[in-house]
């Protein structure tokens, strides 16, 4: 018997994996690749919300922990997968220059927010310069998870299927899935959780998010932050992530002709170097009506548990939300009630 099924492999379901691992669990993994929204997001990690200057939720108190536990990734695949870029989020006038003056001398901004730099960055017009943001960067989830998934594999641990609920058996003391008995169950299937019969009563919204892979020969070793992120593809000099779009009507994975021309739109704004889209892509993210991950135990099943709705900052939200989850789960330790599943009856 197994300690543990989880079904998802995204940047939560790896989170969970972590704490398995830490507290020497035996675990099977479920995942079917629908869901895609961990790997087109970028995994950047930024804690200030730059449209108003203003901290994210917990990202601040969570961002140590998450990068400790990409960290510990490393040394176990001997791999890199942080890159500490600092973010320039371009200004549009003294009255921005102004507003990122006043809040750099908050307590908590103060440790990211730095002073205002007109040094040119290569293709990007900026005449009223940048507002520099340090300690950010971006995670390379997308090799992180194909590393977790081939080790996985390796040790006949990833089953690659459609989890069929139907067939999922729950007992007082355990759960059972066609062969296969486990002490419990956690769902960490992103968007996917819509299907999931368990927890479709919980506010899962879901927003599609797209994003475009250009080439250029303009040298631009930040983020830039303007109508649209260009961020560095840390795996391929000469290529940026554009992004992104947010579209709550379309529950598609399938890039759209709409949200290209609109991502380009912006981007001629302030680039001024020619450049190539290479790639186009689309993902639904998870994200929650109150903008709270949805963590905790099914209202009825004590060994079916859920561990979703990061949202927008699901490299900084998900290493510490599962962390709370397993204490729960193992040792009856509450979660935090802002995430915990019960908000919603």
């Amino acid at each position: 018997m197994y300690d543990y099924i989880v079904v998802g492999l995204g940047v939560a379901g790896w989170s969970l994996l972590q704490q398995l691992d830490e507290n020497r669990q035996n675990y099977i993994v479920f995942d079917n690749q629908s869901q895609q929204s961990t790997r087109i997001a970028g995994g950047m990690f930024n804690p200030v919300i730059l449209k108003r200057f203003t901290p994210a939720w917990k990202a601040h108190e969570w961002l140590k922990y998450a990068l400790l536990q990409f960290q510990k990734a490393e040394l176990q695949n001997n791999k890199k997968y942080i890159h500490y870029i600092d973010i320039y989020r371009k200004l549009t006038g003294i009255e921005e220059q102004n507003n990122w003056t006043a809040a750099s001398d908050n307590p908590v901004l103060s440790a990211y927010m730095k002073d205002i730099t007109f040094e040119p960055v290569d293709g990007i017009d900026a005449p009223f310069g940048f507002g520099v943001l340090q300690g950010t960067g971006i995670v390379n989830v997308a090799q992180l998870l194909d590393d977790v998934a081939a080790d996985l594999k390796q040790r006949n641990k990833l089953i690659q299927a459609d989890f069929d609920y139907e067939q999922l058996q729950i007992f007082p003391d355990y759960v059972a899935y066609q062969d296969i008995k486990a002490r419990k169950i956690v769902f960490a299937e992103g968007y996917g959780l819509k299907r999931n019969p368990f927890f479709k009563h919980l506010p899962l919204t879901g927003t599609k998010g797209e994003m475009l892979m250009i080439e250029t020969d303009a040298d631009i070793p930040h983020i830039v932050k303007s109508n649209v992120f260009i961020a560095p593809n840390v795996a391929q000099k000469g290529q940026y992530y554009i992004g992104a779009t947010y579209n709550w009507e379309d529950k598609t994975n399938t890039p759209t002709t709409a949200a290209r021309e609109h991502l380009e739109i912006k981007l001629q704004k302030f680039l001024t170097k020619p450049y190539k889209v290479v790639q186009q892509k689309a993902g639904i993210r998870p994200t929650v009506i109150d903008r709270r991950p949805l963590v905790g135990k099914h209202p009825e099943y004590h060994n079916v548990a859920v561990l979703n709705g990061m949202g927008t900052r699901g490299v900084i939200m998900a290493p510490a939300t599962a962390k709370q989850l397993f204490q729960y789960l193992e040792f009856d330790i509450p979660m935090m009630p802002e995430i915990d599943i019960k908000r919603f009856g």
